[in-house]
Parts: C-alpha cells; sequence; structure tokens
C-alpha cells in the first residue's frame, strides 16, 4: 500500500513534519530507531529559542544561509503558536537566551505525545526500533525506503520521503571525516542513534551536502570524566563559561568567552589535545555557576557536579597558587599567569598585553577569592553541516536541481548555522509544516492512501 509521506526519523523535526502531514490529511509513516519518539530533543530542557531578528541572525551566525535563517527568524512566533495550540504548556516569552535571542520553555514531552496522538488518530503509523537501509527509487524519483524492523526487512512506498534523522554525531567515520581528526573522540551530548543514517541515504540518492559541515553545536563539559549519563548533560553543561577566562593546554586564550559556551565549545576541539581550563573567581561563580542559566533553570553547583563525576577541579585562596594546582594538570604554568595578568589589566583598561584572542566586551577578572579552575572538554549534541536543501526542504542536488520526491528537515537539511548557534527545537518547529506542505504538494494522491 503506498504512503502519501514516509518519514524517516522520528525526532522532533521528524515528528513535527509528519503530524503536520496528518492535519493535512496525509497517510504517513514515521520510522524511528529508538522506541520512544523525540531524538535528542526529548533530552533537552525544552527551549524553543533563536534569533529575535534577521540582523542579529546575521550578526551572530554570518556563515550561515541566509534564506534558511531568515525563513527561522520569521517562523518562530508561529512555531509558539502551533505549540498552544496542541494544548502543550508555553512559559512567557523572555530575552537574553544566549546571550541575544528570544525564548519559551514548553513542555516537549507532551508536544510530542500530542503529536503521536495526531499522527496515529488520522490512521498514520509510527514503527519504533526500525531503520532505513536505502532507499527506493522509481522513473528517477524517491519513492520509499527498504526497512528493517525487529520483524525483518519490508519495502515502505511512498510519493513522497522526508529524512529527518537527527545529524551524524553518532557516527565516528563521519565525525572524523567531516568536522576533524580528534572529534571521533569528543563525547556525544545527544542521543546515540542520529548516526548519518539520512546523510548517507540522501547522498546515495544524488543529494549534494551542505556548507558547515565542520561545524557542530555541544557545550564545555568537565573533564576528565569517570561517567556521563543522559541524565548528566544538563547539569554539567558549563554554560557559564561566557563569564570566564578559557585557556589552553598553553595557558593561552583561544576565543572570546563571551561569544557563549557553545561558541568556546567548538573552539576548543581545535586546540592542542582538544583540552582547557576555565577560571573564574568566587563571585563568578555565585553569579553564573550556581544561578540557573536561564528561567526555569536548574539552580546547581556546577563545579561540585563536576568534582563529583571525577573532573580536575582547583579552588585556592591566591591566584599564584591556582597557577601552581592548574600547572600540574599539564597546562603552561608561567604562560597562564601572562595570560591572567595581561587579561586583569586588559580589563582595567591599559593595553591588551598578553592576550592571544579578543577581549570580552565586559571583562570577567579574577579579583574575589577564593579562586577556581576546572578542566573542560567539548562535545557533540547535533552537527550543522548536512544535506544541501531549498527553502521548502527539496533536497538538492549538486547542481542545485531538486532530487524529485525526495525532502530533507532538522539537522538533516544542513547549512543554516556555522560557529553560532541560533536554534536547535525551533529547526522542527519552523521547517517540518513548511517540508510537509511541500512534500505533499508534489504528490499525487495526498489523503487517497493509494
Amino acid at each position: 500500500m503506498s504512503l502519501d509521506l514516509l518519514v524517516i526519523g522520528g525526532g522532533v523535526a521528524g515528528t513535527a513534519t509528519a503530524a503536520r502531514a496528518a492535519e493535512l490529511g496525509a497517510r504517513v509513516h514515521v520510522v524511528e530507531k529508538d522506541d520512544h519518539l523525540g531524538g535528542s530533543g526529548a533530552l533537552s530542557a525544552g527551549i524553543l529559542w533563536t534569533a529575535p531578528d534577521r540582523e542579529t541572525l546575521r550578526r551572530v551566525c554570518p556563515g550561515g544561509d541566509p534564506e534558511l535563517g531568515g525563513i527561522l527568524v520569521d517562523g518562530f512566533d508561529a512555531a509558539v503558536d502551533w505549540v498552544r495550540a496542541e494544548g502543550v504548556a508555553v512559559s512567557q516569552r523572555w530575552h537574553g537566551q544566549m546571550g541575544f535571542g528570544v525564548a519559551h520553555r514548553i513542555d516537549i514531552h507532551a508536544l510530542l505525545d500530542a503529536w503521536r496522538a495526531r499522527i496515529e488518530g488520522a490512521g498514520g503509523k509510527i514503527s519504533f526500533d526500525s531503520a532505513a537501509r536505502e532507499l527506493i527509487t522509481e522513473d528517477g524519483a524517491v519513492r520509499g525506503a527498504r526497512v528493517a524492523d525487529p520483524s525483518g526487512i519490508e519495502d515502505l512506498h511512498a510519493e513522497a520521503v522526508v529524512l529527518a534523522t537527527g545529524g551524524f554525531q553518532g557516527d565516528s567515520e563521519l565525525v572524523r571525516t567531516l568536522i576533524g581528526q580528534g572529534a571521533d573522540h569528543v563525547p556525544l551530548r545527544s542521543n546515540p542513534n542520529s548516526a548519518g543514517d539520512g546523510f548517507r541515504l540522501g547522498r546515495a540518492a544524488g543529494a549534494a551536502p551542505s556548507g558547515s559541515l565542520d561545524s557542530f553545536y555541544g557545550h564545555l563539559l568537565p573533564s576528565p570524566l569517570r561517567y556521563l549519563r543522559r541524565s548528566d548533560f544538563l547539569p554539567m553543561t558549563q554554560y557559564h563559561s561566557k563569564a570566564c577566562v578559557a585557556v589552553n593546554r598553553f595557558g593561552r586564550r583561544f576565543t572570546d568567552e563571551s561569544l557563549g559556551d557553545e561558541v568556546t565549545n567548538q573552539a576548543l576541539l581545535r586546540q592542542p589535545d582538544a583540552r582547557g581550563v576555565l577560571l573564574c573567581d568566587e563571585r563568578v561563580r555565585m553569579k553564573h555557576a550556581v544561578a540557573a542559566p536561564y528561567p526555569h533553570g536548574q539552580e546547581i553547583d556546577r563545579f561540585e557536579v563536576a568534582q563529583a563525576a571525577g573532573a580536575r577541579l582547583a579552588s585556592t585562596a591566591t591566584i599564584e597558587d591556582l597557577v601552581d594546582r592548574v600547572a600540574s594538570w599539564g597546562v603552561n604554568g608561567p604562560r597562564l599567569a601572562q595570560t591572567l595578568a595581561g587579561y586583569e589589566a586588559a580589563a582595567r583598561g591599559a593595553a591588551q598585553f598578553g592576550q592571544d584572542a579578543p577581549m570580552p566586551a565586559q571583562p570577567e577578572p579574577l579579583v574575589e577569592a577564593p579562586f577556581h579552575a576546572l578542566e573542560v572538554q567539548p562535545s557533540i549534541t547535533f552537527t550543522f553541516g548536512g544535506l544541501r536543501s531549498d527553502a521548502h526542504g527539496h533536497a538538492l542536488d549538486d547542481r542545485g536541481d531538486r532530487v524529485p520526491g525526495l525532502f530533507v528537515a532538522g539537522a538533516d537539511a544542513g547549512g543554516l548555522q556555522e560557529t553560532g548557534y541560533v536554534g536547535g527545537l525551533v529547526l522542527g518547529l519552523v521547517f517540518g509544516p513548511r517540508v510537509a506542505e511541500a512534500a505533499l504538494g508534489a504528490a499525487e494522491k495526498v489523503g487517497t492512501g493509494g
């Protein structure tokens, strides 16, 4: 039996696409590797956010696709309204998320439940513990996929196929090849099932790779770690690094920390051994590391959580003692002392002596004892690169032509972001409905079941 739409991946983007298709009366089938919906979005804090306007987006993410970025910003309010229309709790809007964005907190699990009810209530199906092995093409168009599930192999035929598998961060080979050497050893701060299935399937069908293939979203985590569980992802995230001094093994600063923890996270991957140290004083610890990083966030001491997990943490009465402790971790102590002295002088308005990276607009020198240092490492939550697509999610080939019958959504549609981070959950909520509408507009028998 032919479907109107086959969605490969049941994360936020895939489920949003399928839910909108169900609203339009389509016969839809979702194929999901895990035993539940949501992917990495189900592990998140449920923050729906992005840049407040196109100008801010271009400033934060100048290397991203401007057309896709504009659609993201312009579609934010409609995405929030859609969540409310599903009867899901949505917080009041706040400003300043990630330093610049507008945001709401939503009940992501309630939203996934509502979408599942909508899909199944419209006669659609969700197959769990299942994965697409190859796409089916007929007369030059993608018309379904060969799917493996616990009972065996099944060919699912559809008028259109959407790839929404969440990126390639779970595949060490793709991460090493596309992001760079050493990236395959970076901790995965997401679900492990987003392993490049969509990227590989799309490439085999003729879709071109997008830009930003070596870029990714993630946050700094403590180092070393005895354990890293899903429940640790949020409490171990060092959101407060934007107010710290971040140095590499040479004791040198390597980024403007105030650009955000997610930017420092990417930059640290390119540093020696992909290890660094965050340094701050007691005032910054209490104001940033202990306080909630955003409205409704966790109020915990992230340094204590890190130390309990086995990370290197030092707290001393003097900066000299702090430098000595950090030097015992393999960091160049004399150069670190110069870096901290230069940072403090630059914060007072002196020439930026000894600084290897731009100073933050509002620097936070170490002035109030005790002083703290935490060793950190980068992590990957999802990749910014993927398959090339147009504004409606049509997969594009190397010439920029559409691959007939093939669409991409969420992290599988790459190139919108690069270095700067402007949203995660919002990608699925904005682009999922657009992709569903475009895909069903291309289908010949929407709602008939074939």
